[in-house]
């Protein structure tokens, strides 16, 4: 019988209990599909079904590590609407003797599909360190101008410092865009009019999930998360999670 997540924090914890006792398909069936989760470190995978991730789950080179389970940080809802809510959250990883051995901050993107809260996509900083100071101003900055250049309808300047493929996730919907043009057909319908916020909520060295809210021209509220990855010198937006109002 499949198990349904009345809120997505059930969703959330229910991801690190069937994680911990290494079980496959319960921590396969805490996803919504397709899923994938976005590293700022450049991994990607994607998951078509229960089925797909379920075979691929694999807990052997965490065990080496000394790894016996992974604990939760407290979640905070950073946007929400009826059928999508974007987490900020993460985990520390811990070994016998209760020590902890890493740590990881991570925005997660759940989905209510058929009822039930599932992730849809998870977004991972992946170069976290507790107590360290990041200055996050320059990715910020890089989301601030994608949004300013898309609020002065300049397309070809806000997908310029895009990583490809780009993935965009909806409700129910991943898509990995492979070129600039695939991402004006589908995220460019309705530009905004101005951007009213745009702040880290999660950090590492290596990447940064930004927060944003604008308005578009129709005065309809948008809010949206963005991974910024390093690539060398640069920082690059991986990919979103955009809540668009519904009604």
């Amino acid at each position: 019988m499949r198990k349904v997540f009345e809120a997505p924090e059930d969703a959330y914890f229910e991801f690190f209990r069937a994680d911990a006792a290494q079980d496959a398909e319960a921590w396969a069936a805490v996803m919504s599909y397709p899923h994938t989760r976005v590293s700022a470190a450049g991994r990607s995978p994607y998951y078509e079904t229960p089925e797909d991730y379920a075979a691929r789950a694999s807990w052997t080179e965490r065990v080496a590590t000394g790894w016996v389970r992974s604990v939760g940080v407290d979640p905070v809802r950073i946007h929400e609407s009826a059928d999508k809510v974007h987490l900020a959250g993460g985990w520390t990883r811990y070994n016998a003797e209760d020590e902890p051995i890493l740590r990881n901050r991570v925005t997660y993107i759940l989905t209510r599909i058929d009822g039930s809260w599932g992730i849809q996509a998870r977004f991972g900083t992946d170069s976290f360190t507790e107590g360290e100071e990041i200055d996050s101003s320059a990715p910020v900055g890089v989301v601030a101008a994608h949004l300013e250049n898309w609020v002065a309808g300049d397309v070809a300047a806000a997908t310029e410092t895009l990583v490809y493929p780009f993935t965009d996730v909806g409700v129910g919907r991943v898509h990995r865009h492979v070129n600039a043009s695939e991402v004006a057909d589908s995220l460019y319908a309705e530009p905004p009019r101005r951007v009213d916020d745009i702040q880290s909520v999660r950090e590492g060295r290596q990447g940064i999930v930004a927060a944003a809210t604008w308005q578009s021209e129709q005065g309809t509220a948008f809010r949206a998360v963005f991974l910024v990855a390093r690539q060398e010198a640069d920082w690059r937006i991986a990919a979103a999670s955009i809540i668009a109002p519904t009604g």
